[in-house]
């Protein structure tokens, strides 16, 4: 089990250096759940100390599993980094960037996603394309262990799905390409291209595992010092939560976290 980050802050004060890389999710994170994916915001406090936390540190980056564009509009920070599904696309430095190989699959996955449409009559269940990749929302399904069966049985059906990846989330099934790229790898990719020596990630998932895992490698074999912070909620599994280094309890104390950083 994680420590509880607020009585570790004595041991955090160069994550306040300039130079350091602030690197965190977005839903769950920096913003409440929310029922629907359009439904959810960053509010105006957060993004004010964001917009706070760009003036001050050189690199401030936000990954999240919507599309590139929906995470730039949903925090609206400027002269931020943004990574959108997963990393298979992001915008460094004000231009955009995605994984080519990733494309070939969109036709396959959009064609899953219509036939999940198509098979499954359950309320609640929300689809989502999101451009290079795709997902299936239960959230707000009657019972959502049932309806993510569901999904995923059905998904064996659909001949098509063997040829792509499917991952299961917080209260979601993402169809995406069969790729080995995930949110540690772009982590490590932040790193590298602007030189950091020190970083932290925040995140609340199952897919922020890849970067807590990811950044403690790079910490323990002395790339760059690190923290690690999950935000917990019941539904994230007991081993996604012993994958960080330290936890929090809301979003609240994200904000919490973020202002600490600006004193």
């Amino acid at each position: 089990m994680p420590e509880y980050l607020f009585d570790s802050l004595h041991d955090m004060e160069y994550l306040k250096e300039p130079e350091a890389a602030i690197i965190t999710d977005v839903d769950g994170t920096i913003s409440e759940i929310a029922p629907t994916p359009e439904s959810a915001s960053v509010d105006d406090e957060m993004r004010k100390v964001l917009v706070e936390l760009s003036r001050r540190h050189r690199v401030l980056a936000f990954i999240s599993g919507r599309s590139v564009a929906d995470a730039l509009r949903m925090v609206g920070v400027p002269d931020a980094i943004y990574v959108g599904n997963h990393g298979l696309e992001y915008i460094m430095d004000g231009e955009y960037h995605s994984f080519g190989e990733a494309e070939r699959y969109t036709p396959i996955i959009k064609r899953c996603l219509m036939e999940l449409r198509d098979e499954i009559p359950e309320k609640g269940v929300i689809f989502e394309d999101k451009g290079i990749c795709s997902a299936v929302h239960y959230r707000q399904c009657r019972d959502p262990e049932a309806a993510r069966e569901m999904i995923l049985e059905t998904l064996k059906n659909i001949p098509e799905s063997r040829r792509i990846r499917v991952d299961v989330g917080r209260m979601i099934v993402e169809l995406k390409p069969p790729i080995e790229y995930n949110k540690g790898v772009i982590v490590r990719e932040i790193i590298e291209r602007y030189g950091v020596s020190s970083a932290v990630y925040l995140g609340d998932d199952v897919t922020d595992a890849n970067a807590f895992r990811e950044l403690r490698r790079m910490e323990a074999s002395g790339e760059v010092r690190a923290a690690t912070i999950i935000v917990l909620s019941k539904e994230i599994p007991d081993d996604i939560k012993s994958t960080a280094e330290f936890f929090v309890c809301s979003v609240d104390e994200v904000l919490k976290f973020f202002k600490w950083l600006l004193e």
